[in-house]
């Protein structure tokens, strides 16, 4: 598939960027101010072109399932997926029509990966999946025909859509990664998720090209003791998640060190021995709201896609037009 697990574990690191704590209070108060009837049509401004393109949910929805989601996961697994991808145009569309964007044009959201969810065209699914194409198209669009008339809500409204590629045995909440109380978003076991290959990630770095690569971005941080002090933990989530680091005594967003690292997500470890800089990684994204390993581990034991939901946003119901 043309690479795709690593396309999805990219996305993943792109959402543990993304400035969500503001952008999800303006989204809350303007999804407030409208229902979900009569909101069909999803809008797509193009940033390159400045076009708007129009989209029936349906059609949206297997868009964004194909850019979020690999289509040989299990069937209650993309239907998780395509339900997440439902609600977050609904909350997208109440947001836009109670408060416009101007930068947007009309449109509900753009193709900018680092401020809205990922969507795939035709062309660009087909690019990705070549020959596989038809088959996956057939697998996400029963998908999209199941969530299509379905919206996960919070107290009658679009829930703040999240999800991960994949946890470290326990989602994060989003007061702990993004300073931000959302009463769904709290911490869930994910325990299928430690036991699967693709939770580690492991980078190697000499003693020298870590020295290069701090002080290149801190500037003012003091390397001068011994190398096992230079990069460490100053503050971790009750789970073990890293949210700030110290480099050389400074202090900085723990998320800043993995960008530079090259770490899919903040529960990291560094150790140093033998002239060598070992960081493990566990997880992939901003690790809040639905792992989307874990999701595909609970279809395989047979959960359904209502099942896999309610799990990791707490409280939530489904709501269907």
């Amino acid at each position: 598939m043309k690479d795709y697990l690593q396309l999805i574990a990219v996305f993943a690191v792109l959402l543990l960027l993304i400035p969500c704590v503001g952008y999800a209070r303006r989204e809350s108060e303007k999804a407030a101010a409208g229902g979900l009837q009569g909101y069909e049509t999803v809008k797509i401004l193009c940033e390159e072109t400045g076009r708007v393109a129009e989209y029936s949910m349906k059609d949206y929805i297997i868009g964004a399932v194909f850019a979020q989601m690999p289509a040989d996961f299990e069937d209650e697994a993309l239907k998780a997926q395509a339900v997440l991808a439902s609600t977050y145009a609904r909350r997208r569309i109440l947001a836009e029509s109670a408060e416009p964007a101007a930068d947007l044009r009309g449109a509900h959201m753009s193709d900018d990966g680092s401020r809205y969810q990922a969507f795939f065209t035709e062309d660009q699914a087909r690019e990705v999946y070549g020959d596989g194409y038809g088959a996956a198209l057939k697998k996400i669009t029963a998908a999209a025909e199941y969530a299509e008339p379905l919206t996960l809500s919070w107290q009658g409204e679009p829930i703040l859509v999240a999800f991960h590629g994949i946890s470290y045995g326990k989602t994060e909440s989003a007061q702990v990664m993004w300073g931000e109380e959302i009463p769904y978003l709290t911490s869930v076991d994910s325990e299928w998720d430690a036991e699967l290959e693709e939770c580690e990630t492991v980078r190697d770095y000499s003693e020298a090209e870590m020295k290069r690569l701090l002080t290149a971005e801190f500037t003012d941080c003091d390397l001068s003791g011994e190398p096992e002090g230079w990069l460490t933990a100053a503050e971790r989530s009750p789970g073990g998640t890293v949210l700030k680091m110290r480099v050389g005594g400074e202090i900085c967003e723990a998320s800043r060190i993995c960008a530079l690292l090259d770490l899919p997500s903040q529960h990291i470890e560094v150790e140093y021995a033998d002239g060598e800089f070992t960081c493990r990684a566990l997880g992939c994204g901003h690790l809040v709201g639905m792992s989307q390993h874990g999701a595909n581990e609970m279809a395989k034991q047979g959960s359904g896609c209502e099942e896999i939901l309610l799990h990791y946003f707490t409280g939530c119901e489904m709501m269907r037009k």
